[in-house]
């Protein structure tokens, strides 16, 4: 059995698998500062994102109890 040949790449892919082929070949350079402006960003994120979830878990709370008294108000005593 005989396998088709694929049909060469045309200019865009070839300049595509050319370039990720130059990515893949060559370490990229780092600021210095990179990685300690990453963990700040990443410990404001958190800061921000934990009094966040809290403040979400308390007003879902209040809405499902909101909810479940407004439906225990319409179907009366």
């Amino acid at each position: 059995m005989t396998e088709i040949p694929e049909p060469p790449p045309d200019a865009a892919e070839s300049r595509a698998i050319e370039l990720v082929r130059l990515v893949g070949a060559r370490q990229p350079d780092v600021d210095p500062g990179f990685t300690s402006e990453v963990v700040t960003r990443a410990r404001v994120q958190r800061a921000f994102a934990v009094p966040a979830r809290a403040l979400g878990g308390l007003l879902a709370a209040l809405a499902t109890a909101l909810g479940a008294a407004v439906r225990g108000a319409r179907r009366g005593p």
